[in-house]
């Protein structure tokens, strides 16, 4: 007689079950690779501005950009990119004559980037910044894990955190 035994069909229901598991364990594993590759580039930007303007002496910072040439003030989402530019007047724009040091272009969809307040985050010549600014990294939607999280500090300490849960800006 033909036929598949009780323990055959037990190991095979296994096999599919732990397959199964492993697509949902790699969707967010694919999650988290993509929230701590932008997690790594907001930090590097913002280590790159800091040491441009210790280097230049002078405020160097960093601004959403829909063009790639100027700051954006409008909206929160730093999905279209951002900029980093010598801003010796501290006027939180790309004038005629500042040098756009950095470009960063468009980013994922699934992705998030905001600032928690204003529209720059600018660096003085001796590597602190002008205001205390977070910025997080999270999946489109302002709910879900992981969120990413880069801050600045009075000192200019630049510092990677991560948690989960909300992305919205509430305890700003």
């Amino acid at each position: 007689m033909k036929g598949l035994t009780l323990i055959e069909i037990l190991i095979t229901i296994l096999l599919m079950f732990i397959v199964s598991s492993m697509t949902v364990n790699l969707d967010s594993l694919v999650q988290s690779f993509r929230m701590d590759f932008y997690n790594q580039r907001i930090f590097s930007s913002m280590v790159v501005a800091r040491s441009e303007a210790i280097k230049r002496g002078v405020n160097v910072s960093l601004c959403r950009s829909q063009n790639g040439s100027s700051c954006d003030t409008s909206g929160s989402n730093w999905k279209a990119g951002w900029l980093i530019f010598v801003n010796p007047n501290n006027n939180n724009s790309v004038d005629p004559g500042e040098v756009v040091i950095r470009v960063y272009g468009e980013i994922d969809s699934a992705v998030t980037i905001s600032l928690n307040t204003g529209n720059t985050v600018t660096f003085t010549s001796r590597g602190s910044p002008t205001a205390v600014r977070t910025m997080r990294a999270c999946p489109t939607g302002g709910l879900g894990t992981p969120v990413k999280t880069v801050s600045v500090t009075v000192t200019g300490q630049i510092r990677k955190t991560s948690s989960t849960g909300n992305c919205l800006w509430k305890d700003a």
